[in-house]
């Protein structure tokens, strides 16, 4: 039988790359190579990481013939040329790096490896050889507690929202949305750059909305003023009246009209539970997903003629969830939830 051996550093390249790495494929051969160093047979790993017992044994070989810097390499269908040969180095050196453009890229290639490309082939090097994709950073709050969320998820919202799939607790979660009346802009195809007149103003249509988990259904509230206490007890009572299984729990932020004496003794007459995220925690608030949705199916790259068919675009949208958009919502929707403490981190 062939003998196996990780050394601590090995260890410590796979536990990052099975979940850092950039491409997918890496992702799962190190998944296999993690599962193999926890001295479990073939048969269960080809079934953890979701694979066939010949791509184990294959993953593996290629462990035992060259090392990680082996597993880490794709397969290269292009024509051969010079840049095969530092494709190691370079995968390391953008992953360290990641280039802003394909120019970046094209001179850091020549920096590294003497080797110069044309802009095309440094883009289809990066691509296919190097599985790099072309994609847009993400930001995590300076003032987010990344463990706080993670106990919080766990420990809170998780075990209510396995009872809201059971039907045993209706689980909706709360916030404002502040659509300010002008161009969306976003992106066409067109034969040349087109232009969104923008009116006159700064008109504010706001959207107080209560969304259920599980069915997707939206209630809210919406005013041409601003979101304030009165608003949120207003959403209360409505959630009250609408029949929906008990207990009921809210999954609101801390926005001081959110948090208020005024709010709060609402809730309790009424025997709603207010469950309040922790702060600056917005990828936990299932509904900030559907705002972007609406802000980009029914707002971006539009012209609307006045205020009022601003406003009943996005009443229309919402109205339309359950249907026109029932599909999108099922994708949208999960109940996965971004957490923050093994995001990978630009370094300064």
């Amino acid at each position: 039988m062939r003998q196996f051996t990780f050394t601590a550093e090995d260890l410590d390249t796979i536990r990052q790359a099975r979940y850092h790495h950039p491409h997918p494929r890496v992702q799962q051969k190190m998944e296999v190579l993690w599962l193999k160093s926890q001295g479990l047979t073939h048969q269960d790993i080809a079934r953890l990481a979701g694979v066939s017992r010949r791509s184990v044994q294959r993953y593996l070989d290629e462990f035992l013939a060259g090392g990680l810097q082996r597993v880490r390499r794709l397969p290269w269908k292009g024509k051969t040329n010079e840049l095969t040969a530092y494709q190691g180095t370079l995968e390391d050196y953008f992953i360290e790096h990641p280039p802003r453009s394909t120019r970046e890229a094209q001179a850091a290639i020549a920096r590294e490896t003497g080797v110069r490309r044309g802009l095309t082939q440094v883009r289809v090097f990066l691509k296919k050889a190097l599985g790099l994709r072309w994609r847009k950073v993400g930001t995590i709050p300076a003032k987010a507690d990344p463990q706080e969320q993670a106990d919080f998820r766990k420990s809170k919202l998780a075990p209510r929202l396995r009872q809201a799939e059971r039907g045993e607790r209706t689980v909706l979660f709360v916030d404002a949305a502040h659509f300010v009346f002008g161009p969306f802009l976003g992106y066409l195809w067109c034969l040349v750059r087109l232009f969104v007149p923008g009116p006159s103003g700064r008109k504010r249509y706001n959207v107080l909305a209560a969304l259920n988990a599980i069915s997707h259904e939206v209630l809210r509230v919406a005013n041409h003023s601003y979101i304030n206490a009165e608003s949120v007890c207003d959403l209360l009572r409505q959630i009250a009246a609408a029949n929906l299984p008990r207990p009921i729990t809210l999954v609101l932020d801390n926005a001081r009209y959110q948090r208020c004496a005024l709010v709060q003794a609402l809730a309790r007459s009424l025997h709603l539970e207010l469950l309040f995220l922790p702060s600056y925690s917005p990828n936990l608030n299932l509904i900030e997903r559907l705002w972007r949705f609406v802000k980009k199916e029914c707002l971006a790259s539009r012209s609307m003629p006045d205020y009022a068919t601003f406003a009943q675009t996005i009443d229309g949208c919402l109205h339309s969830l359950d249907t026109t958009y029932k599909e999108q919502m099922e994708t949208l929707l999960t109940l996965n939830f971004q957490t923050l403490e093994d995001e990978p981190v630009l370094a300064a």
